[in-house]
């Protein structure tokens, strides 16, 4: 009996390792034989106190639906989106990712997709993937399913990252848009998706609900390492699982409320078609969803004008959605 008696090609690994090679030229002298190394005295050498900020992830049952839709393309940057924007709540820069990819059986074609997406996002990111794992495990997952799992570490001087306790009466929220779901509340989205037997070609202001459902995660790494250079930032929050209310929550102290009115952004029509198509109350869309609000920041009062003409110059989309006022550690949606 052989290996692949069991379910584990060995072959098909290898030249998935080939692959990645070939395709992450930028990480050549990073990836040893069984680990990466990474120079770290040319890194820290323009910090005064450089602090590592690391963040671990994955995509979710996002991926399931890219399988049935057979829509791959872009589950990389839900990856590594989901990671780098968290380190980005600190301003951190990206230095490297890795990834784990594990399957039921190892299909060439839907890895290599799914590993390019990686190195894409990777480049857009400013980070670069330094090594990961590959690993089949039939009987653990079924079907030829897979799941993949990413890790970054960035860099960010320490006084620059941004506490509860910097959040004030009067500061003023802003919120970055997102490019649809991102990747949370998918369980609820297939859900949807199977009673009401969708069809991915169903069309949404021309575009299918393929493209908005399966839409990548916005990076908002590299703006937000611009940000905190220029501008002292109170708080940061990545708008993932527990939508606005419980992620906002984690960055504010007990002294203060933060107040979002819900008419100040642009909300994505998706959002409330599924509101519709699954009678879901508007509390529960909010505390699932981000809503199309992928990333907040609050700040000062006093910098908001010099904040306003920074984004509109770099000609990113913003919106003042909110403040902050005396309270219980509190977020109110009005």
């Amino acid at each position: 009996m052989l290996y692949k008696d069991s379910g584990v090609n060995i072959s098909h690994a290898e030249k998935l390792v080939e692959f990645i090679k070939r395709i992450n030229k930028r990480a050549e002298k990073n990836i040893g034989p069984f680990a990466a190394e990474i120079e770290i005295l040319d890194i820290i050498k323009n910090y005064k106190n450089p602090t590592l900020l690391m963040s671990t992830d994955g995509i979710g049952t996002k991926i399931d639906l890219a399988l049935e839709w057979n829509y791959l393309d872009f589950l990389g940057y839900d990856l590594v989106g989901m990671c780098v924007n968290d380190i980005a709540t600190a301003g951190a820069r990206p230095l490297f990712f890795l990834d784990y990819y594990a399957t039921s059986k190892l299909q060439l074609e839907i890895a290599q997709k799914v590993l390019q997406s990686i190195v894409n996002a990777c480049e857009d990111a400013g980070c670069v993937l330094v090594g990961g794992e590959t690993a089949e495990l039939p009987g653990l997952l079924l079907n030829s399913r897979f799941d993949v799992a990413g890790f970054v570490v960035g860099i960010q001087e320490k006084d620059k990252i941004p506490y509860p306790e910097k959040v004030k009466i009067g500061n003023i929220l802003i919120g970055f848009p997102s490019t649809g779901l991102h990747s949370n509340g998918y369980s609820l989205v297939r859900k949807i998706v199977n009673e009401l037997n969708l069809s991915p070609e169903v069309r949404i202001d021309n575009r299918t609900l393929k493209e908005i459902l399966l839409a990548p995660t916005k990076l908002y790494s590299n703006l937000m390492s611009d940000i905190f250079q220029n501008f002292e930032i109170h708080g940061a929050a990545h708008i993932t699982g527990g939508g606005i209310p419980g992620n906002l929550r984690r960055i504010l102290n007990q002294e203060v409320n933060a107040v979002l009115n819900r008419e100040s952004w642009e909300m994505p029509p998706i959002f409330n078609k599924l509101a519709e198509w699954g009678k879901i109350p508007e509390e529960e869309m909010y505390n699932v969803f981000n809503m199309g609000i992928g990333f907040i920041i609050i700040i000062d009062k006093n910098a908001l004008r010099d904040m306003e003409t920074f984004l509109r110059e770099r000609g990113e989309k913003f919106f003042v959605i909110g403040e902050v006022i005396k309270g219980k550690g509190e977020v109110i949606l009005i």
